[in-house]
Parts: structure tokens; sequence; C-alpha cells
């Protein structure tokens, strides 16, 4: 049996097969270009155009895993985006898609293309399979499904090309931007700082740090108190009195407007007393995963008192309302011979965040694709669902930066989020590559250059146009207008050539915030231009 057959007859070798070529060829450079991942995809057009099939469920599995992924990772942090960005973010999108349908419908008309077989043009160009629905359910043409497979091609690889050349066309290092942004989150970041006060306002005699609402006033909090040369750590029905010496816990722009409030900084540190200790502890015990550092209650169990939490990079000081997540880092200040029974508490086993849990990354995926086949209608002009693509996102989205249902942990420690996202990816590029290859001659031939060009000119000028208004308007960073143009596009391997320009982790999070809107609008645009 020779290899040509053996790829025929064994789908599974044949997958891994191009995989493995697609990363020895995407690893070379020529005048610093490489496509890196997205090679995948045309050494799989190769094979395609000769004739080898990849069965379409390596596809679905990939697109599951890649998409529930990306998920997982932006849950945590894309709600933290303000209104204002979020409102900025898909208005640029809103600008870019829109700019796609009018260039569609003015070529249509100019170059006398029948409107259903231009819709699936704009669908194919902007990789929109959900539009492509839509549009087939508008249209009720075959010509549609035409289109869609001329332009797909096309605007699979030109979105690959643009995001590429992107630093060629700005003329902009990555590595630079990854600098910049590392400088300007630090920057952002408040830096949680400590310093001991010796208190002299003497309206604070006698009152507890409950009467005076001490946390939600000054947004600090106190660790210790040194009363009569006794060290004690703070609850909130300890009372102050002149002359005690706190030490307090906060960030440079807290601690000055504190420190006067309280009386003057002490030139002489906190004593040191053997009996406490300042430790960390990794929170791995579910039982506690949600719960707030009030509802802890260390001060009466233990008296002990959490003072910083550390999460996904971030330190800041701890609130009594903060609401502890699986994997946060807790500094703890307590009696030493205490400690030991609030590791158990907390669980502090690196183990357990090192590895994720199979059932919830299984159910977390299978509630996905429930929730993509949930119809929802839009007035009476639209009704249509998430599909499969945006009901694994949205559920990814959702249950990662919930955190904890139950007893279920929807977190996924990070070195397995990348796993699964590369792997999908890699399974999705082979399959769809495979496709494109089969019909791109063909269709090349069959339908001369006027179709193809349309498709490409729908693709590359709304792109192209967008980034330099986005680029010089908002200032946005590169790696920012990555992510934005493949979210905006609903391009996977958009993002995949995204994602391997940098280790940041901006085109990722942009993309996810953006898909779902672009998403929707690309269902409404095809529903709108079938109506001409």
């Amino acid at each position: 049996m020779d290899i040509s057959t053996y790829l025929h007859t064994h789908p599974v070798f044949l997958l891994l097969f191009i995989i493995v070529l697609g990363f020895i060829l995407g690893r070379i450079r020529i005048f610093g270009f490489s496509l890196e991942t997205s090679a995948i995809l045309f050494v799989a057009m190769a094979f395609g155009h000769y004739g080898f099939r990849l069965p379409h469920d390596f596809q679905t599995l990939g697109l599951i895993f890649f998409i529930y992924a990306i998920g997982l990772q932006a849950g945590p942090s894309i709600f933290n985006i303000s209104k204002k960005q979020g409102f900025q973010l898909n208005f640029i999108v809103l600008v870019l898609i829109s700019s796609g349908a009018l260039l569609t419908l003015a070529l249509a008309k100019l170059w006398h293309v029948k409107m259903p077989l231009a819709v699936g043009l704009f669908t194919g160009a902007l990789t929109s399979t959900p539009g492509l629905a839509a549009a087939q359910e508008a249209t009720g043409s075959p010509l549609t499904s035409t289109g869609y497979g001329l332009a797909y091609s096309f605007g699979v690889i030109g979105v690959i090309l643009f995001i590429k050349l992107l630093p060629v066309l700005f003329r902009v290092k990555i590595t630079d931007e990854e600098e910049q942004i590392r400088q300007q989150e630090q920057a952002q970041r408040k830096h949680i700082l400590r310093k001991e006060v010796i208190i002299t306002n003497e309206a604070l005699e006698g009152k507890t740090l409950a009467d005076l609402q001490f946390f939600q006033t000054t947004g600090t909090v106190i660790s210790r108190i040194s009363q009569k040369g006794k060290v004690i750590i703070p609850g909130p029905d300890t009372e102050l009195h002149v002359g005690d010496v706190v030490r307090l816990i906060g960030d440079e722009n807290q601690l000055k407007a504190t420190i006067p409030f309280l009386g003057k900084e002490s030139e002489e540190p906190l004593p040191d007393v053997s009996h406490f200790e300042s430790r960390k502890f990794i929170l791995t015990n579910r039982e506690i995963v949600g719960k707030t550092i009030g509802e802890l209650n260390l001060r009466q169990r233990f008296n002990a008192n959490i003072t910083r939490v550390r999460r996904g990079g971030l330190e800041f000081t701890a609130e009594p309302g903060l609401k502890l997540q699986w994997g946060d880092r807790v500094r703890v200040v307590g009696e030493a011979e205490q400690m030991e029974q609030i590791r158990k508490l907390f669980g502090d086993e690196m183990k357990k965040v090192e590895y994720g849990d199979v059932f919830a990354i299984t159910m977390g995926i299978v509630i996905g694709v429930l929730i993509g086949l949930i119809p929802f209608s839009i007035g009476r002009v639209l009704s249509l669902s998430l599909g499969l693509t945006g009901g694994v996102l949205f559920a990814g989205l959702i249950l990662s930066n919930r955190g904890k249902v139950g007893p279920i942990i929807w977190q996924v420690p990070m070195p397995i989020i990348t796993f699964m996202r590369d792997l999908g990816l890699v399974f999705f590029l082979a399959v769809v590559g495979t496709k494109a290859g089969a019909e791109v001659v063909e269709v090349v031939q069959r339908s001369g250059p006027k179709l193809i060009l349309m498709g490409a000119l729908i693709t590359v000028l709304p792109m192209v146009l967008v980034a330099l208004w986005a680029r010089k308007k908002y200032k946005l960073f590169l790696l920012d207008l990555t992510g934005l143009i493949s979210g905006g596009m609903t391009s996977s391997p958009g993002l995949a050539a995204a994602a391997s320009m940098s280790e940041s982790q901006s085109p990722i999070i942009l993309y996810a915030t953006v898909y779902p809107f672009a998403m929707i609008l690309m269902m409404i645009w095809a529903k709108v231009l079938a109506l001409f």
C-alpha cells in the first residue's frame, strides 16, 4: 500500500500529517515573515486540491475546543472592560461590517451581480456561517451558497495575510508594542504599600473599626495594632486609642489620604512579634470559592486577617465584600500556631490549580451547544439562534466569569486552556483547508475573475479603511487592532494569526468582546441585503 492510498483510507493519520507539515512550513521565515500556525490551512488546501478529504466531525470538534477555550480565557477579564470602551469597540465593528455590506450592494449594482449571489459573497468574504444561514433563509436561492463558496477561501486567507502584514503596514514592531502595553498596565496597576502610623487624632479615641466603617471610608486595611507594647490583630470591634501604632495597607493615594486622618507616619517600625506570621495561601478549597472575605470570619475563628489578594497578575487590598475565586493567592496575617488550620481552610494545593476538571470542561461545552440551539427573535423582523460557535463562546465567557456553580469549578488552569485552544485550532484549520482546496481551482475556472475579485474587495477594503481610521482616531495598539479585526470579521483563523504574533492576551480579549455583536450584525445585514 503506497502512502497516498494509506492517507485516503486513514483520515486520523491524514489529519496529523497535515498538521505536522503545516507546523514545519509555518516556521520558515522569509524577510522576517512566517505563517506559523496558519500554514496548516495552506497545506490542507494543497491536499484538498488533490482529492484528500477529512471528516467534518474533526472540524466541529476543533471549533468547539477552540471557541470554548477562547471563552474560558477571556471570561474573567472581558466584563471588566468599561462601558465606554465596549461601546467604542463595537462601534468600530459596526463600521467594519456595515462598510462591507454597503460595498457589496454597490458592486452588485455596478457589475450586475444577482443579489442572492452577492449576499453569499458578502457572508463568505467575512467567513460568517451564521450569516450564510440567515442569508440562505432570506433568499431561498442556491446562488447564495455558491457565492459563499466563491468568497470563503480568500476570506479566510485574506484576513490572515492582512493581520500578518499589519506590522509592516504601520511600521510597528510587535515587541515594542508589548513593552508599551506592559508599561501602561503597570502604570494603571495600584501598588499595595504598607505604612506604620501613630494615632494622634483625639476624635478617634475609643472608636472601633466598625464604628468608623474604616475600610468603606478609607479603602485601606489595618493589619496590626500595637497597644501599650502589645501587638494584636484587629477585628471590627477593636478600639483605637491615641498613641496606638497601626500597620496600614493600601495603595499610595489611599495612604496619603488616610494617614492625616489617623495621625502621622511613625518613625519607629511596628515591633515584630514571634508568634505572628504573614503567609500566602492558594485557594483550592471548593467549599469557600465564591464566598466573600467577610463571610470567612477569620478574625473570630483564627485571630487572623486577609490583607491582600493576588489574582490574574494583579494584587489588591482585601475588602470584606470581595468574592474569592479558584486559584486566588491570599496573604494572611495571624498567629503562627493557627497557620496550619488556615492553610487547610484555603486548601493550598498547587496540583489542583495545575489540573483541570474534565467533567466541568465537557459539561460547559454541552451547555454551550444547547444554548446555541435556542431560537430567539428581535422584534418581528429577525429570528435566529447563536449557533454552535456563538453558544459555546457565550457559555465559556459566562461560566469562567462566574467561576463556580454549586460544586462545579468552571475556571480552568491556563496551560490546559492554551492546549485546548491550540489543539482545536489545528483541527479546524486542517478540515477547512481541505474543503476550500477541493473547490478553489474549479470555482475560479468556472466563475471567472469578476466574482473572485468582488469577494476579495469585500474582504480587504473594509479592513484597510477601518484599520487606518481606528488606529488614527482611537490610537489603538496594533495587538488590540488584530483582535478587533479578527472578531469583527468573525474569523477564527484570523485570531490564530493574531494570537501567534504575541504572548499578550489583548487580541483574544478583544476578539471575544466584539465577536457576539459582529455575528448578530452579520445576520441582520444578510437579511437587509436580501431585500434589494
